[in-house]
């Protein structure tokens, strides 16, 4: 293993460094060498940065020219040109039924334990098992995910916020969640919210479709928002908007990316379902896919054009360069 410097809390090498240093460091005025006009434009130099950092200051340049308005009866995210996305909750009488969905789903904690403990933390290797990612051999697609996992963290955060809405171990003790449930509210799931926009992007990078029942992406996303109800900590509903935030959101960064258009979404929580065999407000890829082709609780309209941002597009631009070589 080669090291390029002390890693941080490596006091010992740390040490080693300073006793080298003043063994070799000179005895009269050090040498100060004179250094040239900066030639590195800002995306090349984010790509010096650590990915943290450069996730931050693509983040701070993706919500440039957005408004977010986050009250108790509606999620609305608006752009220079209209409103791109509003939410509608869902009544405390459609939460009491989806209880019940809720405490059916126990049966499968057992089989989906495992993933229910990793997806905890960790959503993003789900998707990286599908397509051939890693921080090796595509950096920026992977910084790429990171932002976008940023980005829905932000809104997602919002949005329970004005909601307010409780758990549904809140509602019903008997619930019993499998594993600890996360101080913030349930509408919408966090959860589904981020695997379906890491979805919408992959997808548009990979050349998908999403949604779509066939995509492995899309399934995956489900399973993960799934895996949440299963777990105790979230209603149907909260899946189904979170998954219609992810898209939404996912959509609005590959168009800032690209300097292409965002489409335009409104969904209302108290109709979810009511297109569904039985009325029944389950949440599967199937159902969301139904909806989003146009049902009763989801209204797509016209796009909004989106100015290209210039970090987030160099990034674009070098994720899809690596995507085509990833054979290479």
């Amino acid at each position: 293993m080669h090291a390029v410097g002390p890693a941080a809390g490596d006091a010992t090498l740390a040490q080693a460094l300073l006793l080298a240093r003043d063994a070799l460091a000179p005895m009269a005025e050090v040498e100060v060498g004179q250094p040239s006009a900066p030639m590195l434009d800002p995306a090349q130099r984010l790509r010096r940065i650590e990915p943290p950092f450069a996730a931050a200051a693509l983040l701070s340049e993706l919500v440039e020219g957005i408004a977010v308005a986050a009250e108790a009866d509606a999620f609305k995210i608006d752009l220079s040109g209209g409103t791109l996305l509003t939410i509608t909750p869902p009544t405390l009488d459609h939460l009491i039924a989806e209880t019940q969905l809720v405490a059916s789903y126990a049966e499968l904690r057992l089989d989906r334990l495992p993933e229910i403990v990793a997806q905890t933390d960790h959503i993003l290797p789900f998707f990286t098992a599908i397509l051939p990612l890693s921080t090796g051999w595509t950096p920026s697609v992977m910084l790429l995910a990171s932002v976008t996992l940023d980005l829905t963290t932000a809104m997602v955060q919002r949005a329970k916020l004005g909601f307010g809405l409780p758990r549904p171990h809140v509602l019903s003790p008997e619930i019993q969640p499998v594993i600890d449930c996360p101080h913030h509210t349930a509408f919408p799931s966090g959860h589904a919210t981020q695997a379906f926009a890491l979805a919408r992007v992959l997808a548009a990078l990979s050349g998908r479709a999403s949604p779509d029942v066939a995509s492995p992406l899309d399934r995956m996303a489900a399973r993960v928002a799934t895996n949440r109800t299963v777990a105790g900590l979230h209603y149907p509903s909260d899946s189904a908007a979170g998954a219609v935030l992810g898209l939404t959101l996912g959509d609005l960064l590959v168009a800032r990316a690209t300097g292409g258009d965002a489409e335009v979404v409104h969904f209302d929580a108290q109709e979810w379902g009511k297109d569904a065999p039985g009325g029944t407000r389950d949440f599967h890829l199937p159902a969301l896919c139904r909806a989003w082709q146009g049902g009763t609780c989801l209204t797509r309209a016209d796009a909004l054009p989106v100015r290209r941002a210039a970090l987030l597009g160099a990034l674009w631009d070098a994720a899809g360069r690596e995507w085509q070589e990833r054979w290479g």
